[in-house]
């Protein structure tokens, strides 16, 4: 959110103090987890969304100019004290599980092949 913004005053916010303000969010999350978000509010029909991004960079590009907040995870962009932005985290907190996606058949470099047998490791 921008650092002017009122809820940039809070140390963190509530779903419900989302509830009438002009939503950012990310496209996958407006088509996949707002189920999620549904369960922590009582009436998800309030939710306002008037954008959506792919990339969060545009979504920070959006919230700079004002156009409303954007949910996102922390840490995306860097955010200091020169910058317009702020983060305030949600609580309760929202959690997601990330997915890894790579071609089955594909040649990798060694580095990469590493990284994908950790990650199996951890299932």
């Amino acid at each position: 959110m921008r650092k002017d913004s009122e809820l940039a005053q809070k140390e963190f916010i509530t779903p419900e103090d989302l509830l009438d303000k002009p939503l950012i969010v990310s496209a996958q999350e407006e088509r996949d987890h707002w189920p999620t978000f549904g369960t922590l509010i009582s009436d998800i029909s309030r939710m306002k969304v008037v954008a959506t991004y792919t990339l969060f960079f545009n979504g920070s590009l959006l919230v700079e100019e004002g156009l409303g907040y954007a949910i996102c995870f922390d840490g995306l962009i860097n955010i200091n004290e020169d910058s317009n932005l702020c983060f305030r985290p949600i609580l309760p907190a929202l959690e997601t599980t990330p997915h890894i996606i790579w071609k089955r058949y594909q040649v990798h470099t060694k580095a990469a092949q590493k990284f994908l047998e950790k990650l199996q490791e951890q299932q």
